[in-house]
């Protein structure tokens, strides 16, 4: 067989395994005691919506306006949600979505934390099909793609087939939607965690502290829109993508050995397929080459800002790609939860805006 036709089959067993880890909506789970929290920086066009889909299900929701331009908090004390304003920039050693977390994570008594991203909107079980479904200290959900411009139409689906293709990382986790016992959090700092506060990929590096964490593939219980051009798919790639794929010749090897042919036909055929069932238009599989050549560009970008030291510019901020860290952090230190103490009382000025009447 070509080589690319094995490389095809050999998705497609990937895939099947992956397909274990679906979840479903489970609507007699019990409501949980939770704390939404839900960072936020320059989404006025999509916090309302986020707000209105996590309120009814979670036991208070906090919106951390993270020193946003627009109407943003506002919108979200609008909406329901309390609010807690940054109104300056992150301190050294930090990024703004770790920050924000920890900001909107301080003072709470519930059971559970439930991080969701601004551009998320849950099915009304999510969170308790969530925590009925877990047996370990936090979990996270990554959910369906709401692609509606030509790149995300693209690119975002092959990237998802590409990562079940290639296999999902054993720590792989979800910052869409991460859910954590609150004791279990503060026990490790949260993400004031030396390794999660300064990360790009703060959410694996929050599950890797923990030590405990699954994660499942739910379409059913989450959609988001995450980026809304070509230029924001770049950058949301960019950022993330050298951190996330350690091994560059594997992650190349996986994404463009299926259609690195002359025929790349079942490439094609496969990509269809995967996009058909996941919702999405499959006449774009028939542009599957040109989307894994894409991806391919903007992984080695990524490295070459990791080695390099350039930034690539994200919601109005430099932020620096990185190298993937060692994976031996999973636990804190003792002096780490000291250190969390001395950092955090000068991570953010807060305010607080009344929940709406």
């Amino acid at each position: 067989m070509r080589p690319a036709t094995v490389a095809s089959l050999v998705g497609l067993a990937r895939m099947g395994v992956t397909a274990t880890r679906f979840l479903g909506p489970d609507d007699h789970a019990p409501r949980l005691d939770v704390r939404a929290v839900v960072p936020a920086r320059d989404e006025a066009a999509t916090i309302a919506a986020c707000v209105a889909s996590v309120l009814p299900q979670a036991t208070e929701v906090v919106v951390v306006d993270d020193h946003s331009s627009d109407a943003t908090a506002n919108v979200a004390a609008a909406a329901g949600a309390a609010v807690v304003r940054l109104d300056d920039e992150p301190p050294p050693g930090w990024l703004g979505k770790p920050r924000a977390c920890l900001a909107g994570a301080k003072g709470a008594a519930t059971e559970w934390l439930a991080f969701v991203d601004a551009d998320v909107v849950l099915h009304p079980a999510a969170l308790a099909t969530m925590g009925a479904a877990t047996t370990s200290t936090s979990t996270s959900i990554a959910g369906g793609l709401d692609c509606r411009s030509f790149a995300e139409r693209l690119l975002l689906p092959e990237l998802g087939l590409a990562l079940a293709q290639e296999g999902l990382p054993p720590d792989f986790a979800s910052g869409q939607c991460f859910l954590v016992r609150r004791r279990a959090y503060e026990a490790v700092s949260g993400h004031g965690h030396l390794a999660v506060r300064g990360s790009v990929i703060d959410d694996r590096d929050l599950a890797r502290a923990l030590g405990s964490h699954d994660t499942r593939l739910a379409p059913r219980l989450m959609r988001a829109r995450m980026y809304r051009d070509l230029g924001e798919v770049r950058a949301g790639l960019v950022k993330n993508q050298a951190s996330l794929h350690p091994r560059a010749f594997r992650h190349l090897a996986h994404l463009l050995a299926p259609v690195a042919s002359r025929r790349p036909w079942a490439a094609m055929v496969v990509s269809a397929g995967g996009r058909a069932v996941s919702g999405h238009n499959p006449l774009y599989g028939l542009l599957s080459p040109l989307a894994r050549a894409t991806l391919a560009a903007f992984y080695m970008e990524s490295r070459w800002r990791a080695r390099s030291g350039r930034p690539v510019a994200w919601k109005g901020r430099p932020v620096q790609p990185q190298r993937p860290p060692a994976a031996n952090l999973v636990r804190s230190r003792p002096d780490d939860v000291r250190d969390r103490a001395k950092n955090t009382r000068g991570a953010h000025r807060a305010g607080v805006v009344d929940r709406s009447s």
